[in-house]
């Protein structure tokens, strides 16, 4: 007699010993493509929806249908979608206002030749026409509003030329009202960058002045700072540092005033002189340090005159 056992698969056997595995990992999604991304970037920039969107739809195949591409995708499918409609409403205005300045030659040739009929069938179908654009014109409008103020505007202008519709000119006073708030907030922008770039400017020169005065180049301070004052008078930044440096300055030239005063007791009249025309570069308009300096080369040019006479 047989005996009956079972026989097990070899991968049976392996799972009871170490824990064969036997259903298949799961691939991560693959990850997107920076260059295949920003290339299709570059398409919507220009305008070339259709080839981004073939490019992404190509780059998901590559990657097994990865979602990795989906909100990419959707996002220019959106802006396609978006630009479309634009174009089609901008087409609209387009083709209605050609269609609107027929109107006058129309109703002329009509009375003109009143024995040719097709001029007034002509007429009648281009008013027609028009009704049916004012309607779709409106429409535009009411759909742009929210996100292109400009459109909805042109859009309106156009209807309401064709038609005084009550509610699209109440809409008409809001995109106005709304574009001027934005006219606004623009200018409002511009005159804060301004105010900071002016700031940043003055910043510098005083860092600048500072730098000067930290080194001792006191004149060179008190031009920074004075040029400061000419652009920003109600600087009181600028204004404590420039009567600091003119404090300096005053002491200094002070000191140089002495030390001449010195020197010119002790006859060393060339050295006196040397010493004031240092004080007179700090201030030239010191006048008393052009005195003492007029006095000293008086001095130097009769000593010069009794050297010649002997």
């Amino acid at each position: 007699m047989k005996s009956s056992h079972k026989v097990f698969p070899a991968c049976a056997y392996l799972l009871m010993l170490s824990g064969c595995q036997l259903l298949e990992t799961r691939k991560p999604p693959a990850p997107m493509d920076e260059n295949t991304l920003l290339k299709s970037r570059q398409l919507v920039a220009k305008g070339r929806y259709g080839e981004a969107i073939q490019l992404l739809d190509q780059a998901r195949i590559g990657v097994n249908r990865t979602h990795a591409y989906g909100n990419e995708l959707q996002t220019i499918r959106d802006r396609q979608k978006t630009q479309e409609e634009e174009l089609n409403d901008q087409l609209l205005i387009s083709n209605t206002s050609a269609l609107k300045n027929q109107l006058p030659i129309l109703t002329k040739l009509s009375r003109s030749s009143p024995d040719k009929p097709h001029y007034d069938h002509l007429l009648q179908e281009t008013r027609k026409q028009l009704d049916g654009m004012q309607q779709t014109l409106s429409e535009c409008a009411w759909r742009h509003f929210k996100r292109n103020n400009a459109l909805a505007k042109n859009c309106l202008t156009i209807a309401l030329s064709l038609k005084q519709d009550e509610t699209d000119q109440d809409l008409m006073e809001h995109l106005l009202k709304e574009q001027k708030l934005h006219k606004e907030e623009v200018a409002s922008r511009e005159k804060t960058k301004r105010a900071q770039r002016w700031k940043r400017r003055i910043d510098k020169r005083l860092a600048e002045a500072r730098r000067f005065s930290e080194r001792g180049q006191l004149r060179d301070a008190r031009r920074v700072l004075k040029s400061v004052l000419k652009e920003a008078p109600s600087s009181e930044v600028a204004k404590r540092m420039l009567a600091e440096v003119n404090g300096r300055l005053e002491k200094y030239i002070d000191n140089l005033l002495s030390a001449g005063d010195r020197l010119y007791r002790d006859g060393e009249i060339e050295s006196a002189k040397a010493t004031w025309l240092a004080a007179l570069a700090l201030d030239p308009r010191d006048e008393r340090v052009r005195e003492k300096i007029q006095r000293a080369q008086r001095v130097l040019d009769n000593l010069e005159n009794l050297r010649n006479t002997h």
